[in-house]
């Protein structure tokens, strides 16, 4: 079977949510056939990935010739962390296999367990193309699942990421994942390497509550089993969640099925989306930034439904000097350069781009002593504080003279370009200046102090620190 008949054979398993099953099968077509494929097993030493290399060599013993057995050694540990490498180099040996490893020289300053992810990800695409294969076997078991999907509900992932684990993924539109030992639990793993006598490494760092994930597992999980009584927790976690990727399946399945034949390079018409599910309306918006390349962000998808729902125009920027407009009946991609007029609405927290090129950056901050002292000293053609009881709309718009301002220490309105004329600023300069409102006022222009709407007061603990640049 050549790759690409691998990945569309992977795609029609994921349609017909066959899972492990599926993955099984994939491994089982390769052992039966003539077929050089390299198939590539991630091994950390513990006991799911060697009970991992253990299953394979024996449910597809052709494939013992074409095993790369694959380590990554985070160096987190010592002397442990090579100790897990050499045992682990140790084991292909024995079993006749490939070996590569790549040892972690620099250790990240902060440590966390989206960054080793990364990392780890990172090193099996190198792997992958060292071995020119496109097959990575890795070994998550059931109790994986019923972490996992504690965790991501935490996080309020939608059904895709609540889907995780799954059995077969296809990476980088080329790779395969396949995870053939979802259906077994780790205590009978374990049990099946002690009564074959097989060792295994473990690693301490698993047993100590640093990270996220072994807090649900040491803390969380156990708890809930406690409280559950007869119910098997790791079992029925699992259940639900293979629910919760038949549910996803289905929305993906309608979202396609809209989607079919349709281009989203820059512009989706939104005449027939209106009376859709909103997942799967939620579905369609993802597969629309995504094949023009934007982050998808869930504020991005709110975004999308808010303004579908009122049919208002609007600009939001995703990044990048690109922006989303919505002229009521279609979504279309566009520039800052494009962005004559421009008006940009939904600003969040956080560094946001403008269409003149610069961005705005927008910070809570409590009011501190400091603050208040220096606040006069405050460059105003590039920073301002506001006071805003509590996070409100916060939209810019590009200069117009029209727009009223109220001048700080001022009760009445003024038009912003009576206000700017005595400033030293360029015509040119000015006509590319932002002006930041809240719920629909005036708050700030860059060269002006903040609006006397949205000065700072004593009794004002927490302000909006606005930066242009």
């Amino acid at each position: 079977m050549q790759t690409h008949d691998l990945i569309a054979y992977a795609k029609a398993q994921i349609v017909d949510c066959k899972g492990v099953e599926a993955a099984n099968g994939i491994l089982k077509f390769l052992n039966e056939n003539n077929n050089t494929e390299v198939i590539c097993v991630a091994c950390s030493g513990g006991s799911d990935s060697v009970f991992l290399v253990k299953y394979i060599l024996e449910k597809f013993p052709n494939l013992k010739s074409r095993l790369a057995i694959l380590h990554f050694n985070h160096n987190l540990r010592g002397d442990e962390s090579d100790g897990d490498e050499q045992f682990v180099k140790t084991l292909a040996n024995d079993c006749g296999a490939a070996f590569y490893s790549e040892k972690l020289k620099n250790r990240p300053e902060n440590v966390s367990e989206d960054r080793l992810r990364r990392l780890r990800n990172e090193f099996f695409e190198r792997a992958l193309g060292k071995f020119n294969s496109k097959v990575l076997v890795l070994g998550h078991q059931k109790n994986d699942i019923a972490e996992t999907l504690l965790m991501r509900m935490v996080r309020a992932s939608d059904t895709a990421g609540l889907s995780s684990p799954r059995a077969i993924t296809i990476f980088q539109k080329k790779y395969l994942k396949l995870r053939p030992l979802l259906n077994f639990t780790k205590q009978e793993l374990e049990a099946f390497l002690r009564n074959a006598k097989v060792a295994w490494r473990d690693d301490k760092s698993n047993f100590e509550n640093d990270f996220f994930r072994n807090k649900i597992r040491n803390i969380i999980l156990p708890k809930i089993q406690e409280v559950a009584g007869k119910f098997d927790v790791i079992k029925n976690l699992a259940s639900a969640k293979q629910n919760v990727e038949e549910a996803d399946h289905a929305v993906s399945f309608f979202a396609q099925k809209y989607l079919n034949g349709r281009n989203l390079g820059g512009n989706l018409e939104i005449s027939d989306l209106k009376d859709l599910p909103i997942a799967v309306l939620k579905r369609i918006f993802t597969e629309f930034l995504a094949a023009n390349g934007f982050d998808v962000r869930r504020s991005y998808i709110q975004t999308f439904l808010d303004k579908m729902r009122m049919s208002r125009t609007t600009t939001f920027s995703v990044g990048k000097q690109n922006f989303i407009k919505f002229d009521g009946n279609s979504f279309y991609v566009t520039t800052g350069e494009q962005c004559d007029g421009w008006a940009i609405e939904d600003l969040k927290i956080g560094q946001n781009c403008l269409p003149n090129g610069k961005f705005l950056e927008i910070q809570s901050v409590k009011i501190s002593k400091e603050i208040r002292k220096n606040l006069k000293n405050t460059d105003r053609s590039k920073q301002c504080y506001a006071a805003i009881e509590k996070i409100s709309e916060i939209s810019v718009k590009k200069y117009q003279s029209h727009f009223q301002y109220v001048a700080f220490g001022h009760n009445s309105e003024r038009k912003l370009g009576d206000v700017l004329t005595a400033k030293i600023i360029s015509k040119e300069d000015k006509l590319s200046l932002p002006v930041i409102f809240v719920s629909g006022k005036v708050c700030w222009v860059p060269h002006l102090p903040v609006s006397d709407h949205f000065k700072i007061k004593t009794t004002n603990d927490w302000a909006l620190l606005l930066t242009y640049a």
